[in-house]
C-alpha cells in the first residue's frame, strides 16, 4: 500500500512538494483553502538553474516555452543615464506559467479547493498525521506537508511564536505590455534587467511572457519604496475605513494612493517607469515586505516548506527556487529514511533551516539602502551594507542571482 501524503496549500511550494512525492511513489491530495485556482497571481519570477532542473524532475513538461531569455542588465541614475551595465543570461517567466505548467503535471483529481485547515494534529511515532477542515472533513496521513504561505494557518498552529516581522518598505508591482508603450520607453527598457535606485528607493524592470501566450511580452515592474508602520497601515486601509491586515486586494487600493504612486515613480526617475505604472495591463499590486525565520521546519510528521517556514525580502529572487529546494530535500529525507518519517523530517529540518536563514540574511542586507532612506541616522552595522548596494554595479550584479544551496538536489 503507498505511503500517503496531505499537502495543505495549492501553490507553488506545495506542488513542487506533491509532484515530487507522487513521482516517489506516494499517494498525494493537495488542499487549497482558495475558492478558485491561483493562476493569476504574482507576476514575475526570474529562474535559475537549480530552479529548471526541479521543475524537470517535478514533471513539469517546458522544454523551450519556460520564458525570455535576455542577456545583459543595466542600471541608470534618475535621468536615464547608464550607470552599469553587465552580462548575465536569465530566462524570466511568470508566477502564472510556472504555476501551469506544475499543474498540468499533477492529477486534478487530487487538488481539492476550498479546504480551509481548522487544526492539524502532527502525529508521530505511533500515530499517522492528522488535517481537520472547517468544512467538517478530517483525513489522515503517514505525512503532512504545509506550503500554506507567509500566513501559514499550519506554523501559527504549531509554532505560535514565529512571526513575520516588517522589513521597513513595500513593493508596489504591475505588469504592462510592451507593445502599449512608447518607442522611447520600450528602447529604455526592453531586452534587459533594468534598475534604479534612490535613497529610501528602489524600482526595476524586465520582460516577461505573458501567462497565456510566450509570445506576448510584457514588462514587469517591481518598485521597492520605504515606509512607515504608520504609512503601511494608511495604504492597507481601503475608502471606507477598512483595513486589510493580511494585504489589501488591488481594487480596494484607495485611488489617491494609486495616483501618488504614479506621479512620484515620474517624479523620482526616468518618465518611462512612470509610463509603465500608467499604461499598466494588469492590476496595481501593494506587497507590504516582511522578514520570517523559523527556528524548526518538522513537528511529528509534519513539514513546513517554502514561506511557510522562511520569507526572504525578494531582492535575491529565490523564493519559488527555495520552496523546490525544501520539496527535494524533503523528497530525497523521505526516501534515505525509508519508512521513519519522523526521523525524515527531523533530517530534512536541521537541512534547511540553515538554508532558510542563510537566505534571510542575505536578502535583508541588500534592502538596507530602501530601510536607510535619505539623511537617516544609521546604525553602524548597515553603513557598509548601505554603501555596497548602493553602488549600482553591485545591485545589478547581486539581484536575483542563484545562491549556492537553495535549490537542493540529493
Amino acid at each position: 500500500m503507498s505511503k500517503t501524503a496531505i499537502v495543505v496549500g495549492g501553490s507553488m511550494g506545495g506542488l513542487f512538494a506533491a509532484n515530487l512525492l507522487l513521482r516517489s511513489g506516494w499517494s498525494v491530495n493537495v488542499f487549497e483553502k482558495s475558492e478558485r485556482p491561483l493562476i493569476s497571481r504574482g507576476a514575475g519570477i526570474v529562474t535559475h538553474e537549480g530552479l529548471r532542473r526541479a521543475l524537470s524532475v517535478a514533471g513539469a513538461a517546458f522544454e523551450d516555452s519556460l520564458g525570455i531569455l535576455i542577456e545583459t542588465r543595466r542600471a541608470f541614475d534618475r535621468q536615464g543615464l547608464l550607470q552599469a551595465e553587465i552580462k548575465l543570461p536569465q530566462i524570466l517567466t511568470s508566477w502564472s506559467r510556472l504555476l501551469t505548467l506544475l499543474i498540468a503535471a499533477f492529477p486534478q483529481e487530487h487538488y481539492h479547493l476550498n479546504h480551509t485547515v481548522a487544526s492539524i494534529e502532527p502525529g508521530d511515532d505511533t500515530r499517522r498525521g492528522r488535517v481537520h477542515f472547517s468544512n467538517g472533513r478530517v483525513l489522515e496521513a503517514d505525512l503532512i506537508v504545509a506550503s500554506d504561505g507567509l500566513r501559514s494557518g499550519t506554523r501559527q498552529i504549531l509554532f505560535p511564536t514565529t512571526r513575520t516581522e516588517f522589513a521597513g518598505y513595500i513593493a508596489w508591482r504591475t505588469v504592462a505590455d510592451q507593445n502599449k508603450l512608447s518607442d522611447s520607453a520600450r528602447t529604455f527598457l526592453e531586452n534587459s534587467f533594468s534598475f534604479s535606485q534612490a535613497p529610501g528607493e528602489q524600482i526595476l524592470a524586465y520582460p516577461i511572457a505573458a501567462p497565456d501566450d510566450v509570445h506576448h511580452i510584457q514588462t514587469n515592474l517591481v518598485w521597492y519604496r520605504k515606509t512607515t508602520v504608520a504609512e503601511l497601515r494608511d495604504l492597507l486601509t481601503d475608502t471606507s475605513g477598512h483595513y486589510f491586515d493580511q494585504g489589501i486586494p488591488p481594487d480596494r487600493i484607495a485611488p489617491h494612493h494609486t495616483a501618488l504612486a504614479i506621479q512620484m515613480a515620474s517624479e523620482l526617475f526616468h518618465p518611462c517607469w512612470g509610463e509603465v505604472l500608467q499604461k499598466r495591463s494588469g492590476p496595481l499590486i501593494l506587497q507590504p515586505i516582511y522578514d520570517l525565520e523559523s527556528s524548526q521546519m518538522a513537528s511529528g510528521r509534519l513539514a513546513l516548506i517554502g514561506d511557510a517556514a522562511f520569507v526572504a525580502r525578494p531582492h535575491i529572487g529565490q523564493g519559488v527556487t527555495k520552496a523546490a529546494g525544501d520539496a527535494l530535500a524533503l523528497v530525497q529525507s523521505l526516501s534515505d529514511q525509508g519508512d521513519d518519517v519522523v526521523a525524515a523530517l527531523q533530517t530534512f529540518s536541521s537541512l534547511r533551516v540553515p538554508i532558510g536563514h542563510m537566505a534571510v540574511s542575505h536578502a535583508r542586507d541588500m534592502g538596507a539602502p530602501i530601510v536607510a532612506g535619505q539623511g537617516d541616522a544609521l546604525d553602524e552595522h548597515l553603513k557598509p551594507l548601505v554603501a555596497y548596494y548602493s553602488d549600482p554595479k553591485h545591485l545589478v550584479m547581486e539581484t536575483a542571482v542563484e545562491m549556492k544551496g537553495v535549490a537542493h538536489i540529493g
